[in-house]
């Protein structure tokens, strides 16, 4: 068996691992970064392809251009089930080829020093006096077992979870999924029969009759070429998401052309909080795996990099002071809360209120504006839902036909602040994750418990 050694190993290619692999080139780290795809599928996973501009913006990230970008994006059309009432909410971002960007990415990373291998599998770990040391590898390309010896490992294995699925049980990132917390989804890229009207607006349908627990959405890829989709709920027992699809996607998508798909397919999207730790002894776990995908929209790959940026400062740091512990490598799970997490926990709340209500309520709220443009604003943008009481007695006249939704609306705002304000405390030691992690548990049992009634 061949045996290497390396500062860190990256597992997984996708925008999560690509990105921490470009970040980390600009360091002297000796990196291997692995994918068991080929090169040139490195990013194929079927998912919108829409990422907000803030992120490349606030991450020092390169913008997607040439055959990468696909549109530019001005905002997002969001409508009510019965299709009577359409929110804009505007914002610039970016509908790009995921594949070609990620590509990209890892091919900077291995022109400034990262090596790449593709068809290259992890097959367990090397876990040594409980730190993980590495990974025992597998290259399909030249049938070669490799012994990687590396101070960190990063798990960037997306849904699969792959790798820290492997570690004891007793690491903190074994953390699994459970299937009620994740939406199947499945999209086709298409061609249209026309062009596209204000095809600069990605369109999200909701509507728990054709899409429960999730939703349908419609993102153009310039004038005559769009991404049609949906996802559900998992772990609830209903029908194949094929069957939703065919159904009613000349609803949604009347326009596409099926004569000239250009790619479909499915993938499982985690819809909740993030991992109660990103790292622990020895390895790091980021995008999908670290469940770092927006429980609201599930959108993942602007908080992917995120992810990415994060752990990437901490591996820094953490060969600076030689400390490749959790301790050493906690700064991590700091980041990260500070610019996503927090208010990505208080959205899972958000997400289980929205998966509660009927079409006929949500239809209700959004006409009468119990429930506004507002609140979905502030609640994605920093996981808050605030109601004054000037405002909660508008509301309760507007909801006089339907009370309880305001009273619901009132719950759910209460709810997402005590949990934002537990993140807002996340330990500053390892020593005291258990115990903060019960806390967080318990409030959300609370309410899972609340919106039963």
């Amino acid at each position: 068996m061949k045996k290497v050694e390396y500062d860190v190993l990256i597992i997984g290619l996708g925008m999560a691992g690509a990105s921490l692999a470009w970040k980390l080139s600009n360091t002297n780290l000796r990196i291997l970064a692995i994918d068991s795809k080929p090169w040139n599928r490195f990013g194929d996973k079927p998912c919108g392809d829409a990422i907000s501009k803030e992120h490349f913006d606030n991450l020092g990230m390169p913008y997607p251009e040439g055959k990468e970008l696909e549109e530019k994006v001005e905002g997002i059309k969001l409508y009510s089930p019965d299709m009577k009432t359409v929110w804009t909410v505007k914002g610039e971002g970016f509908e790009i080829d995921s594949p070609t960007y990620i590509q990209r990415l890892a091919n900077e990373a291995n022109k400034r020093g990262v090596e790449i291998l593709d068809l290259t599998t992890a097959m367990k770990p090397i876990v040594n006096n409980g730190k993980v040391e590495g990974a025992i590898l597998f290259n399909r390309r030249t049938n070669e077992t490799i012994e990687v010896r590396s101070k960190i490992t990063v798990d960037a294995t997306g849904y699969s979870m792959s790798f820290r699925s492997k570690l004891p049980f007793e690491f903190p990132v074994t953390e699994t999924l459970d299937d009620k917390d994740a939406d199947i989804a499945y999209r086709e890229v298409l061609y249209t029969k026309d062009e596209i009207e204000d095809y600069k607006y990605l369109r999200i349908f909701i509507t728990q009759k054709a899409s429960p627990g999730g939703y349908w959405w419609y993102f153009p890829k310039g004038p005559n070429k769009t991404n049609v989709g949906l996802g559900i709920q998992g772990g609830m027992g209903y029908p194949s998401i094929h069957e939703f699809y065919n159904k009613y996607v000349d609803y949604y998508a009347p326009d596409i052309d099926k004569n000239r798909l250009v790619v479909k397919g499915g993938a499982l999207v985690p819809t909740r909080r993030p991992l109660a730790t990103i790292v622990w002894d020895g390895i790091a776990v980021i995008g999908d795996s670290a469940f770092t995908v927006n429980p609201v929209h599930g959108g993942g790959k602007g908080s992917a990099m995120i992810s990415a940026f994060c752990v990437a400062k901490a591996i820094t740091n953490a060969f600076e002071i030689e400390d490749f512990s959790a301790k050493g490598l906690w700064s991590a799970n700091e980041c990260y809360i500070e610019r996503y997490g927090a208010k990505q926990a208080s959205l899972d709340l958000f997400r289980r209120f929205l998966q509660k209500l009927s079409d006929d309520e949500i239809n209700y709220g959004m006409a009468k504006r119990v429930i506004r443009e507002e609140d979905l604003l502030e609640a994605s943008a920093n996981g808050d839902l605030q109601l004054s009481v000037a405002e909660k007695a508008m509301r309760v006249i507007m909801a006089l036909g339907k009370p309880s939704l305001l009273f619901k609306l009132k719950t759910v705002a209460e709810y997402m602040k005590r949990v934002k304000e537990l993140y807002k405390n996340f330990p500053t030691d390892p020593s005291n994750l258990i115990k903060w992690k019960n806390s967080v548990d318990s409030v959300i049992l609370e309410f899972n418990q609340v919106l039963q009634k």
